[in-house]
């Protein structure tokens, strides 16, 4: 039988594999970042069994149509020409598996054979274990977790510098910054965005006037112009913005669910501000893993007074429960709160 090696961090382990070409015989690959998940895939399907073969020795499954009998079939068959079989499940729930699956699974994810290498992905499944289960003691030992997070500011900084280069392009450090700050921290999605401002770019150089021309913000982005308007009293630009959004296909409420979680980081950061307290604190308060977000809400913050940051987390509340109380015109009803926020900030 093969056993996973001990391990405290199952990314790094199946990094390490892939170099070492000695491989787990059981990964649980998981997590917010897609673009990882496939890329540690990719290498998965490339390095664990010989392509020359891939016909006989590459098993995949959706995990939605799964039986125990196509589960035990494929781990009992024997490689073809190979020392290796792969078997890849996508989105199959090990920690609440459908009927027939409960009894067996344990005996046979314990104990597979030295041919076997067995892949859980989850793609649309979160893939969270529940380490109450019977199952999970099974897998602490046998298996490796590799859980692939969002990426922390300064790791994407670092990456989209390098992918700026192979595109035959540079990026500065607060320019990459800027890039995460107005598209989000998916790698697939700021890959594509990183490639739309390469090509705006005449000189080689992404500045920040080519994301401003070419990439496509994400929400949260908006949210953070949308209330700089009313902080500047320019009401109509926001009222703007919130029809951008809702033509975009974006819910009302997810839409004003955003401003009120952006009205309520804007007074953590004046509230940190009067503590005195440092940027890594008010990273914490927020829930931010971005430098550059913490500076910008700390910017933001200190041109409004607390009294206003106050009365307007007393709107967004008002505003939130009538949105999801009753059927009335939503938009309508976001544009009053603006409305009453921007009415008391003129008020003083």
């Amino acid at each position: 039988m093969a056993t996973a090696k001990n391990k405290t961090n199952g990314k790094m382990q199946l990094i390490s594999d892939l170099k070492s070409g000695t491989f787990a015989p059981l990964y649980i690959i998981s997590g917010e970042e897609s673009y990882l998940k496939e890329y540690y895939l990719r290498e998965l399907r490339q390095k664990v069994i010989d392509p020359t073969f891939a016909d006989f020795n590459m098993i995949e499954f959706e995990g939605k149509s799964l039986t125990p009998e196509q589960l035990t079939e494929a781990v009992d068959s024997y490689p073809a020409m190979s020392e290796k079989k792969l078997i890849i499940v996508t989105d199959f729930d090990l920690f609440k598996p459908p009927a027939g699956f409960s009894d067996f699974l344990p005996g046979l994810l314990g104990d597979l054979p030295d041919y076997v290498c067995l892949v859980f992905y989850y793609d649309v499944l979160d893939g969270k274990p529940d380490k109450r289960t019977k199952l999970y003691k099974v897998l602490e030992k046998s298996a490796c977790f590799a859980e692939f997070a969002h990426q922390e500011e300064r790791e994407l900084v670092a990456w989209l510098e390098r992918r700026a280069r192979a595109l035959q392009c540079s990026i500065a450090p607060e320019e990459a910054a800027y890039l995460i700050f107005l598209c989000g921290n998916s790698m697939t999605n700021l890959a594509g965005e990183l490639d739309k401002a390469a090509a705006h770019s005449t000189t080689g150089t992404i500045k920040k006037y080519n994301i401003d021309a070419v990439c496509s913000p994400v929400l949260d982005a908006v949210v953070f112009d949308l209330t700089d308007a009313i902080t500047a009293g320019k009401f109509q630009r926001a009222v703007t913005l919130v029809g951008e959004l809702i033509a975009q296909k974006n819910s009302e409420v997810m839409i004003f669910t955003t401003i009120t979680r952006h009205i309520q980081r804007l007074y953590a950061a004046k509230l940190c501000a009067e503590a005195r307290g440092g940027e890594k604190q008010l990273m914490e308060m927020i829930g931010s893993k971005s430098p550059y977000y913490a500076r910008q809400i700390q910017n933001a913050a200190r041109r409004v007074p607390l009294r206003w940051l106050r009365q307007a987390a007393a709107y967004c509340a008002e505003t939130d429960s009538a949105l999801k109380g009753s059927a009335v015109d939503r938009q309508k009803q976001i544009e009053l709160a603006l409305l009453a926020m921007a009415s008391a900030l003129r008020e003083g």
